[in-house]
């Protein structure tokens, strides 16, 4: 079952609300649509606009189809963290203005045969083991950096966004969401040992083979979902920052305290 299968968009004017009918919060949700916090956004948003009750999981989900629509999103949490997603508190105030940051989106292309697939990421490409294998083993080539040969649980291709998900939890590098850099993070590798988790420009193509010699099932990822599954045929993943990225609504007296996030998941604090 798609994880998402819940998720309802209601439109009011020129505003499209998302959030998870499941949701354990909906009762606030639902007060929240009922409230005049609706109105002062219809009227602080000029644009049409994608606006995400939840959490960052239905975030980056909506950000596809914001993407893809090439329209502005904005969140608010309802759930614990919410880490790119507004404090539902600022809502209340009586001003609310909001700028726009683009947060970059990954394209994957993997070709096998003469077949091509696609997928866009907000967070993070990357591709596994799968199955019982006990490693992949893959060459990686990228403008800066070049591995003829690794062998490993996997590798992981994150935007700065991402930076702070997935990639974070395997020692991969945190990076300022306005980076214009990606993090290259390698899962589990046994070779070559000295490979640690590496900053790489986003400008130009990253390419990844495997080995076929090694006949080792692999799975490529994009934002968790599969778009290869249980492969050992011959196939090269190329990566490239999306022309678009997706236009992210941040108000503007919460800029602050959105880009310390960042620092704090660091321990550290942004002077003022």
């Amino acid at each position: 079952m798609n994880q998402h299968e819940f998720t309802l968009k209601e439109d009011r004017d020129h505003l499209s609300f998302f959030y998870d009918t499941r949701s354990r919060n909906i009762g606030q949700i639902q007060e929240f649509l009922a409230s005049p916090n609706i109105r002062k956004l219809q009227e602080s948003i000029e644009e049409r606009a994608y606006i995400v009750l939840g959490w960052d999981g239905l975030f980056v989900h909506v950000a596809k189809e914001a993407h893809r629509d090439n329209v502005a999103m904005l969140g608010i949490n309802f759930w614990t963290k919410g880490f790119l997603l507004h404090d539902r508190e600022i809502f209340e105030r009586d001003n609310l203005f909001f700028s726009t940051r683009e947060y970059p989106i990954l394209h994957a292309d993997v070709q096998i045969g003469d077949k091509h697939f696609h997928g866009h990421a907000f967070n993070e490409i990357y591709v596994t083991r799968a199955g019982d294998a006990s490693s992949v083993h893959l060459s990686f080539a990228q403008r800066w950096k070049m591995i003829e040969r690794y062998s490993g649980d996997g590798l992981m291709i994150s935007t700065p966004a991402g930076s702070t998900g997935w990639s974070r939890s395997y020692g991969g590098v945190i990076l300022p969401h306005n980076a214009n850099l990606n993090v290259l993070t390698p899962l589990g590798n046994t070779f070559p040992r000295e490979f640690h988790s590496t900053v790489i420009p986003d400008k130009g193509r990253v390419h990844i083979k495997n080995d076929t010699t090694r006949e080792a099932p692999i799975d490529i990822l994009v934002d968790n979902r599969r778009i290869v599954a249980m492969e050992s045929r011959w196939f090269e993943l190329t990566i490239e920052r999306a022309t678009r990225g997706v236009r992210l609504l941040i108000e503007q007296s919460y800029r602050e305290q959105w880009d310390a996030k960042i620092y704090e998941e660091q321990g550290m604090t942004l002077e003022k």
